[in-house]
């Protein structure tokens, strides 16, 4: 079996990748940066630092090409050119395209937004698609969009980005999705639901280990870790935060700036922040928090939720995040979306009810251990060995 995946940012990748090599299916790989392909004596530290998550470790460079140029041109033009991403992603598509008919691998497996004519390619060639969605449908991102993008920003989803996803979406034959949140978007529009695969990212339970103690008393101690953005429900955090002026609460943000730099301003003094941890220094505040909350407006997993959960720690997440898989099951509390009013009165039956804080967070844990990367691996697995039965690629896996 030989596949080729494209990918021109990042996202998860680097896992699935992992996932192809470990079988020997993985025959080609195309992204707009790959540092192990670069010079590293030439580069400046600032620069290797600022790349690391560029890294796609574990994979034979000979399988990756990259741009370079077009990634530093896109990077250094965007705030300029705002459809200079769109431009640059659409070079890259059609050039990942141009190579489909030398490789002639047996599956090809893209990403959203920069794979429309390499899905369009692939299926005139007669070989089957399949696209790993980091997100959910794209109708129903800017239907919660709402609560977080801007008039301009809903714009452009609707009537820029959403047609070109669609459109790529007529030339793909499977889906794999991270949870039953997305499965349950792509479903409402449509997409037949024996076509959808769900896999959960993974966790290395190594790294987030499990806390020993669970104060009884003392403030309540918040953590939120991701991107500080709308997005994330950060509005709705600080909102029923400081509607609990009576009880004492202590709250930490972690994660690099986005959109969010206002919310921060606004309530600057009321919370720690921290930009940016190493993922030893992150499972230490995981540890030391007494509940974890992430409130997003729109998530389809939330890796932190499971860290958090990984170090004993309990959750609070809202009904649009797909985590919420693992934490019905045990180890935390799940909200409606955009309430601040529900996320003020689950932070004050936490502050009440300090034992089942201890209890759930141990569930946390337990369940987090089901959720590691080799079970994401055998994920993998199994749906690709079921997409080559259906499509009759190979009589044996």
């Amino acid at each position: 079996m030989n596949i080729l995946v494209s990918n021109f940012g990042r996202q998860h990748a680097s896992r699935l990748l992992l996932a192809l090599e470990q079988k020997g299916w993985l025959t080609a790989f195309y992204t707009a940066l790959a540092t192990e392909k670069l010079p590293q004596q030439v580069l400046p530290q600032i620069w290797q630092k600022a790349l690391r998550k560029r890294a796609f470790s574990g994979i034979p460079i000979q399988k990756i090409e990259h741009f370079p140029v077009l990634f530093l041109l896109e990077r250094a033009l965007r705030s300029l050119l705002p459809g200079i991403s769109r431009t640059t992603g659409d070079w890259f598509d059609r050039h990942v395209a141009s190579r489909l008919e030398k490789v002639r691998p047996d599956l090809v497996l893209t990403y959203e937004n920069t794979n429309r004519e390499t899905m369009r390619t692939a299926k005139r060639l007669g070989i089957p698609t399949v696209l790993d969605l980091a997100q959910i449908h794209h109708d129903d991102i800017t239907a919660y969009g709402r609560w977080f993008m801007s008039p301009e920003e809903l714009k452009e989803e609707t009537e820029v980005v959403n047609p070109r996803k669609a459109e790529a979406l007529q030339y793909t034959d499977y889906v794999l999705v991270l949870s039953t949140f997305a499965a349950a978007s792509m479903i409402r529009h449509g997409w037949p639901s024996n076509r959808l695969f769900t896999i959960n990212l993974g966790i290395d339970p190594q790294q987030f280990t499990p806390k020993e103690h669970y104060p009884a008393e003392g403030p309540l101690r918040l953590l939120f870790v991701g991107t500080i953005t709308r997005r994330k429900g950060l509005a709705i955090l600080l909102e029923a935060c400081n509607n609990l002026k009576h009880l004492p609460v202590e709250l930490t943000l972690i994660g690099p700036m986005s959109d969010g730099s206002d919310l921060v301003r606004e309530n600057a003094g009321r919370f720690r922040y921290l930009p940016f941890l190493h993922h030893d220094q992150l499972a230490a505040h995981y540890q030391e928090a007494d509940v974890f909350v992430f409130p997003s407006l729109l998530d389809s997993w939330a890796q932190t939720v499971m860290e958090s959960m990984a170090c004993g720690t309990p959750v609070i997440v809202t009904e649009n995040t797909g985590a919420k898989d693992a934490v019905y099951q045990g180890g935390g509390w799940v909200i409606p979306a955009n309430d601040a009013s529900a996320l003020r009165s689950c932070l004050l039956h936490c502050a009440a009810n300090r034992d089942e804080i201890e209890t759930k967070g141990r569930q946390a844990h337990a369940i987090a251990r089901l959720y590691t990367w080799e079970h994401y691996y055998r994920q993998i697995a199994d749906a690709l060995r079921e997409i080559t039965r259906r499509e009759h690629l190979a009589s044996e896996l």
